[in-house]
């Protein structure tokens, strides 16, 4: 397997023009923005299109042999990306656009970088509280460009927070966690990317969610692995697939509350 070539520099670079992007694209859209529906029935508001034109435009700047999938974008175009032979961006320009429409302050810029089939570098942006969470595959983990002690990880699933989207859910599966509670605590706070990067960082321990695209994890998987959590979908497969369907996620701070999560969970499938 060939060695990819972005390092510790590369993703301080990304993450300044991810921020300098963010601090006019998005700020001009906030508070008024409209939106449009999407055939899933998502939404897409002026602040999408913009930080994803805005964006393609400075990484092509820097990188022009690195091509764009971005979720604002036709599925033509997306599928030519993923089964082309060139490295990649993986970009969500706004992971919780209905709360930013709604004006809620939780949503986040996601953009992984795929080369020789692997995330080797990984981006999260809360400009809200602006702070940048950012990995390279086999470097480590970092918040703001620093390393961060992660508080103390549980040892047990009840004395965990978990962040569960009962809505991509099965019945059988939520029913069970609703009766039959293991964790402290749940949450679900609207933008897949932020909660990634909140679990990489330890401030929760579990993740769960039914149905997640490439751009909502790409990332994330990867800030959680170099933070030293562990990640798998429902059937025990690596999450990370160079497809457009979507993916389940298992995901722990810890592989020791991992293992534990990924039982409770397989055992009420």
């Amino acid at each position: 397997m060939p060695q990819h070539r972005y390092s510790y520099e590369d993703l301080i670079a990304i993450q300044q023009i991810i921020r300098d992007v963010s601090a006019h694209s998005l700020s001009v859209y906030y508070e008024c923005s409209t939106a449009d529906y999407k055939a899933d029935g998502s939404i897409v508001t002026e602040a999408d299109l913009a930080m994803q034109r805005e964006l393609t435009s400075e990484l092509v700047g820097r990188y022009p042999r690195v091509e764009m999938l971005g979720e604002e974008v036709g599925k033509t175009e997306q599928q030519r990306v993923i089964d082309s032979d060139h490295d990649y961006w993986c970009l969500d320009p706004v992971d919780g656009t209905t709360n930013f429409h709604a004006t809620v302050p939780l949503f986040s810029v996601s953009l992984g970088l795929i080369c020789h089939g692997e995330i080797v570098l990984g981006v999260v942006y809360d400009p809200n509280r602006d702070e940048c969470f950012g990995a390279v595959k086999g470097e480590g983990f970092w918040i703001n460009g620093r390393k961060v002690a992660r508080p103390d990880q549980p040892d047990s699933l009840g004395k965990a927070i978990a962040f569960i989207d009962f809505k991509r859910l099965g019945p059988a599966l939520s029913t069970s966690l609703v009766q039959d509670t293991p964790y402290k605590s749940q949450r679900n706070i609207g933008t897949c990317a932020l909660e990634w990067a909140w679990l990489a960082a330890g401030r929760v321990n579990l993740l769960l969610h039914g149905r997640e695209r490439i751009w909502d994890y790409a990332a994330g998987v990867l800030l959680t692995q170099e933070a030293g959590g562990k990640c798998e979908t429902f059937d025990a497969e690596p999450i990370f697939r160079q497809t457009l369907k979507p993916r389940s996620v298992i995901a722990a701070s810890n592989p020791e509350l991992f293992e534990l999560w990924a039982s409770r969970v397989r055992s009420a499938l």
